[in-house]
């Protein structure tokens, strides 16, 4: 069956799709390499996010363990300098659930130490994103960034936007003496916060913050961890502004393992999280550790999600309503056989 060319949910194959083809075989080939060969013939490629009440958002909550998980091999990013040739972080496990609003997904993954950027300038973060088609009306982009006229949302968590709070400058540099900095309102003697010289809404001393830098924006650090940007193609990711920065994230950290839970609303821009669809879903990871940072990444190809489609009460009274009027005429029948016979025999 052949999509129209007006017909825009049929994905439409690019010539930079395409070439994309030999890439996506690259990383899988790379991602192989990982796993036993027994393990990469049962590796499932789609997820179930199943409909709940209510969207847990304590990554501990039980209710994630009965959610349908996915494994995800991650290989190293290597289609575009800066590359990585050696990723710290090898593989995830993704679960998701969704309630009215919102689309809920759960990732844990393997990472030695957690940071975030509290050890000074030569610290890196600990970091994580999950990135789907931005129009998925517009057919399938490349998995790596998106391509022009088939963006795709990213939503990274930080965890230097979660947990940088709790270094302080004491901790990071014990009897540390500081004389006064004037404008930040804070008095002779006391340590200032880039926060400091916000309070009262004027940002001069922030250039960074005052040039809409999302990396120096305070007040969306301090309201989230989790960043929302939009790309189509190398070069072009970009932050979105304040008002559409509407995720939330949680994250905890113990004996090795990240666990995170990411809540995003399912009404986005272009489109709705709906039940009964299927949309593609990739990730990335950084290693703080290994000093990753940027295009230095772990990623993952495109895999599949699907939202389950509630069960209406209505499928489970049909087939017992169904019975009870076989069965009733099942029994009218019978009897209407028996007043026959009893008839015929007294006519007879």
């Amino acid at each position: 069956m052949r999509a129209s060319a007006k017909d825009k949910s049929a994905p439409r194959f690019t010539r930079r799709a395409w070439l994309g083809v030999p890439v996506t075989g690259g990383i899988a080939w790379l991602l192989g390499r990982t796993e036993p060969a027994s393990a990469q013939q049962s590796q499932k490629a789609s997820l179930l996010a199943k409909a709940v009440a209510s969207v847990p958002e304590d990554a501990q909550d039980p209710r994630w363990q009965g959610a349908d998980s996915l494994d995800v091999p991650l290989a190293p990013q290597a289609v575009v300098k800066p590359r990585l040739f050696e990723a710290g972080i090898k593989s995830l496990t993704a679960r998701a659930l969704y309630d009215g609003e919102r689309l809920g997904v759960h990732l844990t993954w393997r990472d030695a130490s957690s940071d975030a950027l509290i050890g000074g300038p030569a610290s890196f973060r600990d970091a994580i994103a999950l990135e789907f088609p931005g129009d998925p009306a517009a057919g399938i982009p490349y998995f790596a960034m998106g391509e022009p006229d088939k963006p795709v949302v990213i939503y990274q968590w930080k965890a230097d936007w979660q947990f940088a709070e709790k270094g302080d400058e004491e901790g990071l540099h014990p009897r540390m003496v500081v004389d006064w900095y004037p404008f930040s309102g804070r008095a002779a003697g006391e340590i200032a916060k880039a926060a400091d010289y916000a309070k009262s809404g004027d940002r001069t001393f922030i250039t960074s913050w005052q040039a809409s830098n999302s990396l120096g924006d305070r007040d969306l650090q301090l309201r989230t961890p989790v960043e929302k940007l939009e790309a189509e193609g190398f070069g072009t990711l970009t932050t979105l502004p304040a008002d559409r920065q509407d995720a939330r994230g949680k994250a905890t950290w113990k004996d090795g393992v990240w666990s995170l839970v990411l809540i995003l609303p399912r009404a986005q821009a272009r489109f709705s999280f709906a039940p009964g669809m299927t949309i593609p879903i990739a990730f990335a990871a950084w290693d703080g550790a290994k000093r990753e940072r940027g295009g230095e990444k772990a990623v993952s190809t495109w895999y599949f999600m699907s939202l389950e489609k509630p069960i209406s009460t209505l499928a489970y009274v049909s087939p017992v309503l169904a019975f009870l009027g076989v069965a009733a005429a099942q029994a009218w029948g019978l009897r209407w056989l028996r007043q026959r016979a009893e008839r015929d025999r007294k006519e007879g």
